[in-house]
């Protein structure tokens, strides 16, 4: 997810996941964040693919360290 979010991943990434700001029209507190929208799940097996896991990870992460660089 931080590479997703750097932009340093290749293209064929570019639509896996979206921000909440591409989401909501309107200010949130996890779009002030920097957290990625979590798409709907029904199954469990939904709740296994990386669209859904990615941001559940990322949004559990401090962001203290969701801005610290990637080599430290």
């Amino acid at each position: 997810m931080y590479k997703y979010n750097a932009d340093i991943l290749p293209s064929s990434f570019d639509n896996l996941f979206s921000k909440l700001y591409n989401i909501h029209d309107h200010g949130t507190r996890q779009q002030v964040s920097g957290n990625f929208h979590r798409k709907r799940v029904r199954t469990d097996y939904g709740k296994k693919m990386l669209q859904y896991v990615g941001p559940v990870a990322w949004g559990c992460i401090s962001n203290n360290i969701k801005m610290l660089p990637l080599h430290t």
